[in-house]
């Protein structure tokens, strides 16, 4: 496919490097930033704009990889194009680049894409298409690019940016707060690696429940109340703690029942 990329950072970064390496042509790279658009389109050996009145309308493909609020800007301004017009957002409607535009819909890469990272993730995407023919073209173009592809209309694709918001940045920010305490505490994160990595192995193969352990779910009380004390200084995670052990233990409760 001949691919027009719109937006120069995380997303269009990887999707951008992706798709050449499935054998796709970029052709066009836009971003408002001029010195941006032009690293990037360097990068991917094509070329750049920073004018939406000079972007490509005629590739196969036009990905629109903006911030969630530009997208209905940009497909007002850009008017009818002759490409599919996909947007990437997980919480978007898939009418956010109808537009007067005959094919379009969504791909949603449901991964934490970094533009600065050299060995790129496996994705998984989540498509919807306007029409059969929209759909089966954006399918053939994702399986390309992605380990893992599946159809997901607007109301499917937001249970999944949720689900995805609770397994990634919930579970990043207590990474913080841990990491925050090792540091305060004189103790090393880094010795938590091997920890965090099993605990996600081990998902791949059967369900979090089943894989739940701590003293939470042992009704340990003596071990929670040493860390309860450790954590008086530490209200912030405190808070967590003492909600994460109540949450655990309903959890249990409910599974034995």
């Amino acid at each position: 496919m001949n691919i027009v990329l719109i937006g120069s950072g995380n997303v269009a970064t990887v999707l951008g490097r992706k798709s050449l390496a499935a054998g796709h042509r970029i052709v066009q790279v836009y971003s408002r930033n001029a010195d941006h658009a032009n690293v990037l389109a360097t990068r991917l050996g094509t070329t750049s704009t920073s004018y939406i009145s000079s972007i490509e309308r005629k590739a196969d493909l036009m990905i629109i990889a903006l911030r969630d609020d530009a997208v209905s800007y940009l497909v007002r301004e850009i008017g009818e194009v002759r490409s599919i017009l996909v947007h990437t957002a997980g919480a978007l409607s898939i009418n956010e680049v109808r537009g007067s535009n005959k094919s379009f819909g969504v791909l949603y890469p449901l991964q934490s894409l970094r533009k600065e990272i050299e060995i790129l993730p496996a994705l998984s995407i989540l498509l919807e298409g306007n029409n059969v023919n929209t759909t089966r073209q954006l399918k053939e173009f994702a399986f390309s690019i992605a380990a893992s592809v599946t159809e997901a209309d607007d109301e499917s694709r937001l249970k999944y940016h949720l689900a995805a918001t609770m397994v990634n940045n919930f579970t990043n920010h207590l990474y913080g707060l841990a990491a925050s305490f090792c540091e305060k505490e004189n103790i090393s994160f880094a010795v938590l690696q091997p920890l965090i990595e099993e605990t996600a192995i081990r998902l791949r193969n059967t369900t979090p429940q089943k894989v739940q352990t701590g003293p939470a779910i042992r009704y340990d009380t003596v071990t929670i109340q040493k860390h309860r004390d450790l954590l008086k200084e530490y209200p912030d995670i405190l808070n967590f703690y003492d909600l994460f052990t109540s949450e655990i233990q309903k959890s249990a409760l409910s599974v034995t029942r």
